[in-house]
């Protein structure tokens, strides 16, 4: 009896041992980079491609966020269409900053229609790090 309770004990801890593994598998690599500055998508992206390629399936989310004076270029749609395509490519996400903007007076519907709009940049960022685990960078 006491060796098939210990048999049990193996294959229970064996059990619990894969089903964390396996729960860890599960885990997506989140990122989010906030920045002041528009011409800094660009490496952004790159840095996120091969983040892509090294991550491979557990390659998340990438969020790039602005915020700051230097929004003002997010209005020029032509300029904007390279960085959006850079980063629909790669799957990021290009986000603003509520309070920039209104701050600048430049209306959300003026943006870039792939731009969305977070209430508060450094809010935005601090949530994502505390409720999902994501890896953070402000430049």
């Amino acid at each position: 009896m006491k060796k098939l309770t210990g048999i049990l004990l193996v294959f229970l801890t064996l059990g619990f041992s894969m089903n964390a593994q396996m729960a860890a598998g599960d885990h997506k690599n989140n990122y989010i980079v906030l920045t002041t500055k528009i011409p800094q998508m660009e490496p952004i992206i790159l840095t996120a491609n091969s983040l892509k390629e090294e991550d491979g399936e557990k390659f998340g989310d990438f969020q790039i966020v602005l915020y700051g004076l230097n929004i003002k270029g997010l209005t020029n749609i032509k300029e904007m269409d390279k960085y959006v395509n850079k980063a629909k490519a790669t799957g990021v996400q290009i986000m603003v900053c509520k309070l920039s903007l209104a701050k600048l007076k430049i209306n959300s519907t003026d943006l870039h229609p792939y731009i969305k709009v977070v209430d508060h940049a450094f809010t935005h960022a601090i949530e994502l790090q505390k409720n999902k685990n994501y890896y953070s960078l402000e430049l």
